[in-house]
């Protein structure tokens, strides 16, 4: 173990995520050139050739991390703790986030007693008031359904946190039998890095994001593109032309998209 570094997760048979690892990281590299990455994936050959320390995900280990594939976001849950045995600090971004400036002053605000996650969204959905009563633990603490909720797109923590990490993946599984969203992983693990005195901070860094149906439908388009176009040039000049590169959607795009319910 050693140093800081940053961490993504990409597994799986749609490429996008494996894709949007490594774009992420050719503008992590571009804004930040001193930036150790690593990436949890089932799919290491994609990353050969690039500046990118991969972990191999095997499949024996999707199954069993994600309770026996039940849930998905274990895999996510559990990897994320993996990544953070092999560092200090660990700053953890979804592929589908990209820097849009340095970042590199996260690792400052990240202790022992001090996380960071992307942001609060308070209060969670109604069904996650069904483990009122149930007598579920995660640590010291029953669980309610009413803690905040803290979305996990980002999260910048510290090496002595893997056990509280832990005790989340643990809780995860349990709240997942009785809450069937894709969430119980972020709620847990925003509940595990608050817990006996520690504190999270909301990320506030240069960072976009194409999270939302609209958003990831225009983003594998450009995506696409841009590794065919650039896929075999140099490192260097598929991270300057990462740099520059618009995976946003301009107004045409949204005017275009506008029969997509959901943006």
């Amino acid at each position: 173990m050693g140093g800081n570094r940053f961490g993504y997760i990409a597994f799986g048979s749609d490429e996008l995520f494996a894709r949007g690892a490594i774009f992420s990281a050719l503008r992590l590299l571009h804004h930040c050139p001193d930036a150790r990455i690593l990436v949890l994936t089932d799919n290491p050959a994609i990353f050969a050739g690039y500046p990118i320390e991969t972990i191999e995900l095997t499949a024996e280990k999707k199954a069993e991390t994600s309770f026996g594939n039940r849930y998905k976001f274990g895999i996510k849950a559990a990897g994320i703790i993996d990544l953070l045995r092999r560092c200090e600090r660990l700053f953890f971004m979804d592929a589908d986030m990209y820097p849009t400036g340095d970042i590199s002053g996260c690792f400052q605000r990240i202790s022992a007693s001090s996380s960071l996650m992307w942001r609060c969204e308070g209060r969670p959905k109604p069904p996650y008031r069904a483990l009122g009563g149930k007598g579920l633990s995660l640590g010291d603490d029953i669980l309610t359904g009413d803690e905040p909720m803290w979305a996990s797109g980002v999260v910048g923590v510290h090496h002595d946190n893997i056990p509280a990490l832990e005790r989340a993946y643990a809780a995860t599984g349990k709240v997942r039998e009785i809450v069937r969203l894709h969430t119980p992983e972020q709620f847990c693990t925003g509940i595990a890095l608050s817990q006996d005195g520690r504190t999270i901070s909301r990320h506030g860094l240069p960072i976009g994001n194409y999270n939302t149906r609209g958003k990831k439908l225009h983003a594998r388009r450009r995506i696409d593109a841009f590794f065919e176009l650039n896929g075999k040039l140099s490192i260097e000049q598929q991270m300057k032309r990462a740099a520059t590169y618009r995976v946003w959607r301009a107004p045409l795009d949204l005017l275009l998209q506008r029969d997509i319910w959901h943006f």
